[in-house]
């Protein structure tokens, strides 16, 4: 669970679960046993009787609405093990107070003897989240969005972006990524960005939101969209990957992206016929809207396409266009 409260993930035997419900969505962050393990260094094993019994906080909402029915979760014996400065595992033993005479004792015992292997187990859950949050979530789905598009997390860092956001980000103009951080050009945009993806990722009830904003000769739609989690019931996680949110910046209007003829030629090669097909790809058009606008057959425009391929080093579309865009005209 995160530190303040929020549980992440909870395992329990000996329990009923519409209890434990109400614990995971409500009663966790009003637990007085939580402000108590805050205080307590990772590793320490304490016994509430000992340290914060139970009857210490008998007047308050907790106790009285959802501890006091429970009489066998009235004494514990707990363990805290950080798994980095946001999320901590708190593994309690919880019993009657009648027993805490004699179980103190042994589940102390037992917790000492067991503490080095649950750390072990906390640390491989960490590694588990890691290889997760590292992996593709969306993969080839992020590429068919005709837009740029961007998985990131509350932080706005960058874990999968679509060829059309490549391109946007080294345009420059509306988006960035330095550091791999997604930032808009726009302060207004910014803010709301900044604001909107720390919303939806804390917990919101709304799952999506969207803004339109007019930056310079532009007019964009951005949408965020919280991502579906890892885990589940095929999957329980002890430590879950971070939450994250799709961004999908939409341009309406703005100005056309020119290519620079010259340039392409004697990098690439490129003829002027060659450097028209990339200039339209490049504005978001697709191979069949090319052959449109050019008037020629879709099977010439592909012909043509599979020559710049060639010339350009590159093998797929999205490659391409990030390549050429760095050509822009002045």
């Amino acid at each position: 669970m995160t530190r303040h409260a929020a549980v992440n993930a909870a395992f329990g035997e000996g329990i009923d679960p519409s209890h434990a419900a109400s614990y995971i969505d409500y009663y966790a962050a009003i637990n007085p046993w939580m402000a108590y393990w805050e205080t307590v260094p990772a590793g320490r094993i304490s016994l509430s009787e000992r340290d914060c019994p139970s009857s210490s906080f008998r007047d308050s909402e907790f106790y009285a609405d959802w501890l006091d029915e429970q009489e066998h979760l009235k004494a514990a014996c707990g363990l805290r093990l950080d798994v980095d400065r946001e999320n901590t595992v708190l593994v309690g033993w919880h019993y009657a107070l009648d027993q805490a005479h004699y179980a103190d004792r042994f589940t102390e015992d037992i917790l000492r003897r067991i503490k080095d292997g649950l750390a072990g187990a906390v640390r491989n859950a960490a590694l588990l989240r890691h290889g997760l949050e590292r992996s593709k979530r969306l993969g080839p789905l992020i590429e068919r969005i005709d837009a740029p598009a961007l998985l990131v997390d509350a932080g706005r860092r960058i874990g999968e972006a679509n060829s059309a956001a490549a391109i946007a980000m080294v345009r420059g103009d509306l988006i960035t990524g330095l550091g791999d951080v997604l930032a808009l050009r726009d302060p207004a945009a910014q803010r709301w960005l900044e604001e909107t993806v720390a919303r939806l990722l804390s917990g919101s009830h709304k799952s999506s939101d969207r803004a339109t904003f007019a930056p310079g000769g532009h007019v964009v739609r951005i949408s965020v969209t919280r991502a579906p989690e890892f885990g589940g019931p095929s999957l329980p996680l002890l430590v879950r990957p971070r939450p994250q949110a799709l961004v999908v910046i939409e341009p309406l209007v703005g100005p056309a992206l020119r290519l620079d003829p010259g340039s392409l030629k004697l990098a690439f090669g490129l003829s002027a016929s060659e450097t028209r097909l990339c200039e339209i790809l490049a504005n978001g058009r697709s191979l069949a809207e090319a052959a449109e606008i050019l008037r020629l057959s879709e099977g010439t425009v592909r012909q043509r396409a599979k020559i710049v391929f060639q010339k350009t080093g590159t093998h797929r579309q999205g490659q391409l266009i990030a390549l050429v865009s760095r050509f822009a005209a002045a």
